[in-house]
C-alpha cells in the first residue's frame, strides 16, 4: 500500500485552502518520484505558509513562467494500467483559470493517437453535494474529457456541450508529456448559467482506463480564484520597429478565401495592417498566381513591376516584393522558393511554404518531415541537387498541421529521419551545425500562442502554423498572430480594423515575423552588481534562497511586468543552470539595457540574465557576460530588479564584441543622479523596497509599497506568512513577512531615511 501524507495549507487569502497530496509508492524508484520524496521532505514547513496564486502565465506550450511556488498536486503512485498523472498546478490572472498537468508517458491530450480517458473535474461551487459525484468530496459541474473533446456541464439541468463551448484552449497541440491550459473565467458554457459563481474551486484529474487520479480518492484538492492583479499584456506593435528588416507572414486562407467577395475586404484590411514583404498563402485552391498578383498589387501597392507570384500545384502560393530566382517543385506539400533580397541584404533568402498533410496522416507527415530535412541536408552540401551558398536564411513557413505525433517537429528542427532508407541518414540542419528555431507567435493582444481558432467542430483552438527557420543566418526580431477579436477598440483603429476581420477572413490566423537577414552585431559587457535584499556584509555576497526553495520561474518575469523589449525578451534558462550553488548559485533574474548615448531615455538594446550570489551576471545559458543585438558604440548601461530601484552609469561606456567588465559593485562605481545606490560596508548595492515596480519606494500614502506586503499575505492577520516568487519579498528569502524577524516591511522604511514614514526615494533614471 501507498503510504499517504497530506499538507495542508491553512486558509489566508479571502479562504484560501489549498491540499496538497503526495503519495509515496514505497516499490517506485523512478528519479521523478524521488525527486519528489526528497521534495516533500525538505519543504516539510509548507503547512504554514501560502503559494503564490496569480500568475501572468502565457500559455504557449512552453511551460516556462510556471514554478514551484505555484498551488501544486502531486501523485506518487504507479497504476497498473493507463496513463500515469504526476502532478497538476493551477493559478489564475484576471481572465484564465490556468492549468498545467504532467504525464508519465507521452499523449496527444485532445486526441486517443495514444489511448487515454483524462478526464479534468471542476467543483465551480465548492459544494460537493451540488454537481455530478466523480468521487468523495466532488460534485463538478464540469467534466472535461480530453480524448472525446467533450464537456459536461452539470447546470441548469445538464448538458453535453464541445471544447469550443468552455473557451478552454490547450498546448501543445502535438504529442507531449506536459501539457498547459486556460479556461476563461468568466465563461458561460450553456450560454445561461455561469461556470465560476464564487472564488473558491475543487479540481481534480481523473484518467478513466487506469484509475489514477490527482489527488487520491478521499482527498481534496481546492483552490481560490485570486483577486491580486498581474502584470496586463503589453500589446504587440503591429509596425515593424526597422525597415531594414524583412517581414514575412504565412495564412491559410480556408478554402480559397483570397477568391472569396464576402471575405476579402478582411484579407484587404489585416494584409494593410501587416504589410508583409514575403507571404506564404496555402489552400488557394480556386485562386491562381495572376489573380493573386491582381489582388495583393490593388490591396498593396509597391510600384514597378508589382508582386512577384508563384503557385505549386493545387494550393501553395509564394508572393515576394522582390523577384524570385528559383524555386523548387519536387517536394510533396511544400514549395522552396529563392528570392532575390536587395544588396543591402548580405544574401539571399529562401522561403518553402508548405501544407503539410492534416489530421490523421502521422506517417505523410514525417514523410514531409523527413524530406525537409533531405533537402536542407543537400542544400547545405556543394554538389548536391540543391546547392545554396554557406549560410543562406531559410525558413519553412506555414500550415504544417502538427497535431500528432512530436516526432514530426523534431525531424524538422534537428534533422532526426525517421525513414532513413529513403531520405538518408539525417543530421543537423543549421549552417552552424545545430537545430533549427521554431518561432513562438504570441497573439498580438492576449497572453496566448495559438495560431489556429475554429469557429465550430470539436477541436480546441490549437498551433498548427510554423516559422521554422535558420537562426545562425537570420534572427527574429518580432513575431506575433493577429486575432482581431481580441483587440481592443484603440486599437482596431489605430491599425483600420474590424474586430471580426481574422474571424471572417479564414479559421487561421496570420503569423508574422521581422527577420534580419545575417548575423547580428552584437556587444558584450561582464556585468557585476548587488541586491540589497539578499545581501550578506559579513559574507560579502547575496543569498540564493529563492533559488534553494525552487522558485526562481524557468522565464524571465520582465516582459509580463511591461517593461518594453529591444532585442532581448522571453528569454529562458534551464533546471541545470539553476542547479549550480557556491558562489556561482543563481540569485534571481536581473534586466540589464543600454541606452543610447545622444538621449539616454532612448532604449537601444535589452537583456535579461541571471545574477549569481557573488554579483556576477551571466546569459540565461549560464555562460559569463551578457551580450545584446546592437552595434559596436557608446551606450549608458542600466540595471534594474523587479523590487529594487534601477541605476544607470554615469557616463558612456565604449562597447564592441569583446566583453567589458562592468563592477555596479565597487563603491567608486559612478552612477547617475543622486544617491542611486545604496552604500554597504564595502559595496554598493541597489536600494531594496519597489513592491510595486513604479521606480519609487512609500511606506505610506497612496500607492506605497507597505501595503501589497499586507495584501500578499492576506489582508488582514499581520502574523501571517505567504511562500511564492513575490514582488513583495523585498529580502528574497522566498516568505513574505509583514510583522515580526525579518519582514519584508522595514526595510522599505530603513531605506527612505528611517524616521520620517512619509519620505520617499525615487529611482535615478532619466
Amino acid at each position: 500500500m501507498a503510504s499517504i501524507m497530506k499538507l495542508d495549507v491553512e486558509p489566508l487569502l479571502e479562504g484560501l485552502h489549498i491540499f496538497i497530496t503526495l503519495r509515496i509508492a514505497t516499490t517506485n524508484s523512478m528519479s521523478y518520484r524521488i525527486g519528489c520524496v526528497l521534495l516533500a521532505a525538505t519543504l516539510g514547513h509548507w503547512t504554514s505558509t501560502l503559494f503564490a496564486q496569480t500568475a501572468p502565465i502565457e500559455v504557449d506550450g512552453s511551460f516556462t513562467d510556471w514554478n514551484a511556488s505555484l498551488a501544486t498536486s502531486m501523485d506518487l503512485n504507479v497504476p497498473a494500467s493507463g496513463v500515469d498523472l504526476l502532478d497538476f498546478q493551477v493559478t489564475n490572472d484576471g481572465a484564465y483559470l490556468f492549468l498545467k498537468l504532467d504525464l508519465g508517458q507521452e499523449i496527444d491530450l485532445v486526441d486517443e493517437l495514444v489511448p487515454h480517458s483524462i478526464q479534468l473535474g471542476i467543483d465551480a461551487d465548492d459544494d460537493p453535494s451540488t454537481g455530478t459525484v466523480v468521487q468523495a468530496g466532488y460534485g463538478c459541474e464540469l467534466r472535461v474529457r480530453f480524448d472525446t473533446r467533450t464537456v459536461y456541464y452539470n447546470v441548469g439541468g445538464g448538458q453535453t456541450l464541445g471544447m469550443l463551448d468552455l473557451g478552454i484552449v490547450p498546448l501543445p497541440t502535438t504529442t507531449g508529456t506536459s501539457f498547459e491550459m486556460a479556461i476563461p473565467l468568466d465563461i458561460v458554457p450553456d450560454g445561461i448559467h455561469p461556470l465560476f459563481t464564487g472564488s473558491v474551486v475543487r479540481i481534480v484529474f481523473q484518467e478513466l482506463d487506469g484509475g489514477d487520479v490527482i489527488p487520491e480518492a478521499g482527498q481534496v484538492f481546492s483552490y481560490t480564484i485570486d483577486g491580486t492583479p498581474v502584470a496586463p499584456w503589453v500589446p504587440i506593435d503591429l509596425d515593424r520597429s526597422d525597415t531594414d528588416l524583412v517581414r514575412i507572414t504565412a495564412w491559410n486562407v480556408l478554402n480559397s478565401g483570397l477568391e472569396d467577395p464576402t471575405r476579402a475586404p478582411a484579407f484587404e484590411r489585416m494584409l494593410q495592417a501587416l504589410r508583409p514583404d514575403v507571404i506564404g498563402f496555402v489552400e488557394c485552391y480556386n485562386t491562381t498566381a495572376p489573380e493573386a498578383k491582381a489582388l495583393l498589387d490593388a490591396w498593396l501597392p509597391i510600384g514597378g513591376a508589382g508582386w512577384h507570384v508563384l503557385k505549386k500545384n493545387t494550393d501553395m502560393i509564394l508572393a515576394s516584393r522582390w523577384p524570385i530566382l528559383q524555386s523548387w517543385t519536387g517536394l510533396d506539400r511544400q514549395f522552396p522558393v529563392l528570392i532575390d533580397l536587395p544588396p543591402d541584404h548580405p544574401s539571399d533568402l529562401l522561403v518553402s511554404v508548405a501544407h503539410f498533410n492534416c489530421c490523421t496522416a502521422d506517417a505523410a507527415r514525417q514523410d514531409q518531415a523527413d524530406a525537409f530535412a533531405q533537402f536542407m541536408l543537400d542544400a547545405k552540401s556543394p554538389g548536391g541537387t540543391v546547392t545554396l551558398p554557406a549560410n543562406t536564411p531559410v525558413a519553412l513557413i506555414g500550415d504544417l498541421n502538427l497535431v500528432g505525433y512530436a516526432q514530426q517537429l523534431t525531424t524538422l528542427l534537428t534533422g532526426a529521419i525517421q525513414s532513413t532508407g529513403t531520405y538518408g541518414a539525417g543530421g543537423p540542419l543549421d549552417w552552424d551545425g545545430t537545430d533549427l528555431a521554431a518561432t513562438v507567435f504570441p497573439l498580438s493582444d492576449e497572453r496566448m500562442a495559438y495560431t489556429w481558432a475554429p469557429s465550430s467542430g470539436s477541436y480546441p483552438p490549437g498551433r498548427l502554423d510554423y516559422f521554422i527557420h535558420t537562426d545562425a543566418a537570420m534572427t527574429v526580431m518580432k513575431a506575433f498572430a493577429v486575432r482581431t477579436e481580441r483587440m481592443s477598440g484603440t486599437r482596431l483603429a489605430q491599425y483600420g480594423l474590424l474586430t471580426d476581420d481574422s474571424g471572417d477572413a479564414s479559421d487561421h490566423l496570420p503569423i508574422t515575423s521581422d527577420v534580419h537577414i545575417g548575423p547580428i552585431a552584437q556587444v558584450a559587457l561582464a556585468p557585476r552588481l548587488f541586491l540589497d535584499g539578499p545581501y550578506e556584509s559579513a559574507t560579502g555576497m547575496m543569498r540564493d534562497d529563492l533559488r534553494a526553495a525552487g522558485l526562481v520561474p524557468l522565464g524571465e518575469p520582465y516582459s509580463a511586468m511591461g517593461m518594453p523589449q529591444v532585442g532581448g525578451g522571453g528569454e529562458t534558462t534551464s533546471n541545470l543552470v539553476l542547479s549550480a550553488t557556491g558562489n556561482d548559485a543563481i540569485v534571481d533574474w536581473v534586466r540589464l539595457e543600454i541606452r543610447e548615448a545622444a538621449d539616454p531615455t532612448v532604449i537601444a538594446a535589452t537583456r535579461q540574465a541571471l545574477l549569481q550570489r557573488d554579483g556576477d551576471v551571466v546569459m540565461a545559458d549560464g555562460t559569463a557576460g551578457v551580450s545584446f543585438d546592437a552595434p559596436p558604440g557608446d551606450y549608458y548601461v542600466v540595471v534594474r530588479h523587479r523590487n529594487h530601484l534601477g541605476c544607470m552609469t554615469a557616463a558612456t561606456i565604449a562597447l564592441s564584441a569583446s566583453s567589458v567588465p562592468l563592477d555596479l559593485a565597487d563603491p567608486s562605481a559612478v552612477t547617475f543622479g543622486t544617491a542611486a545606490m545604496k552604500s554597504v560596508v564595502g559595496a554598493q548595492t541597489l536600494w531594496p523596497g519597489d513592491a510595486t515596480g513604479d521606480g519609487m519606494l512609500k511606506y505610506t500614502g497612496a500607492q506605497n509599497d507597505r501595503d501589497p506586503i499586507l495584501g500578499t499575505i492576506g489582508g488582514t492577520t499581520p502574523t501571517a506568512t505567504a511562500t511564492g516568487y513575490f514582488g513583495t519579498d523585498i529580502n528574497m528569502d522566498g516568505v513574505v513577512k509583514y510583522a515580526g524577524a525579518q519582514n519584508d516591511r522595514d526595510p522599505i522604511l530603513v531605506n527612505i531615511g528611517g524616521t520620517i514614514p512619509t519620505a520617499t526615494r525615487v529611482e535615478q533614471l532619466p
